[in-house]
């Protein structure tokens, strides 16, 4: 089996995965209200303004990644200034990686579910402009953009 195909196959049962833990049935009602809340701050941005803003590069951003570590082999999108800190550490280390409060940040999940979250948290601890991937990491695949792999670029194709 080929080194492409192979990508291919476990990105496809990545975004398959990720989509059925994604479903907002399988979440109790206390994580529902959570995220409801979260939704009411923080605006999202789609997956065609998020690469608006990557490809043209005139918008100085970080994009925060909270994947699981193992989840980055899968790919990327490819931003100037990532931040990769796992959900569970955002509270403990995003001060010391994005210092200024007020710098533009776009937070990045497979699903949108963690980065919505994550987005809620760093309003909490005072961040002034933070958005998230609408849809995440699938979302922009779904959408037809490329992910950076050890491969080179990789599309979801339908």
């Amino acid at each position: 089996m080929s080194k492409k195909l192979s990508v291919m196959l476990v990105l496809s049962f990545t975004v398959l995965l990720n989509t059925m833990v994604a479903d907002p049935s399988k979440h109790s009602s206390h994580v529902v209200k959570l995220m409801d809340e979260a939704k009411k701050l923080l605006k999202p941005i789609s997956p065609k303004d998020f690469y608006t803003l990557v490809d043209e590069d005139k918008v100085d951003f970080v994009q925060l990644d909270v994947r699981e570590n193992n989840q980055y082999g899968h790919g990327e999108i490819f931003a100037l200034n990532t931040v990769k800190l796992t959900r569970g550490y955002v509270e403990y280390k995003v001060e010391k990686e994005i210092k200024d409060k007020n710098r533009k940040i776009i937070v990045v999940c497979c699903s949108g579910k963690r980065a919505l979250l994550a987005a809620k948290t760093m309003i909490d601890l005072g961040y002034t402009d933070v958005s998230y991937l609408e849809g995440g990491v699938n979302g922009w695949l779904n959408a037809g953009f490329p992910l950076d792999t050890v491969f080179g670029e990789l599309y979801l194709k339908h």
